[in-house]
């Protein structure tokens, strides 16, 4: 299958999440109202980087989205990468984080930054794969905080 990746050039895009979720173990994640609210407040950031990923017929399979709002200077944060549920496995998010990698570079950025749920083992997975190491983040216990220096 061939995935397709681009840019979401308007914040009304961003909506194509709505009512997206998925589950593992007990952890289930659900795109409301708020979540989406969210994510449109970092989207005019001018280092900002939301792609989409969409299959045949463009059905939505994948979204991410990267900026440099995070408390440590130069240190951009991968705030969001949601894979559907029947995608996942197929190396989509390896390809989304090379992507925000790349954007990354571009700015000149030390690290990129990411949480993930204690639970979300597929995503500690996919990070540890990246070369990206836990941090320990004094600010957010909720969950694991993981660092990819970049050079």
């Amino acid at each position: 299958m061939r995935i397709n990746y681009s840019l979401i050039k308007s914040e009304e895009d961003i909506d194509i999440l709505k009512g997206k979720e998925s589950t593992f173990a007990n952890l289930h994640y659900k795109y409301d109202k708020e979540t989406i609210q969210f994510l449109k407040t970092h989207f005019y950031r001018q280092d900002s980087l939301y792609l989409v990923a969409t299959g045949e017929n463009s059905v939505f399979v994948a979204l991410c989205s990267l900026d440099s709002d995070w408390w440590e200077p130069h240190h951009f944060f991968l705030r969001e990468i949601f894979i559907m549920p029947s995608y996942q496995g197929q190396g989509i998010g390896k390809v989304l984080f090379e992507k925000c990698i790349d954007h990354a570079n571009q700015f000149q950025a030390k690290a990129i930054v990411t949480e993930t749920a204690f639970e979300n083992i597929p995503m500690q997975k996919l990070c540890e794969k990246m070369g990206f190491t836990r941090f320990d983040n004094h600010q957010w216990k909720e969950g694991i905080t993981y660092k990819l220096f970049l050079s």
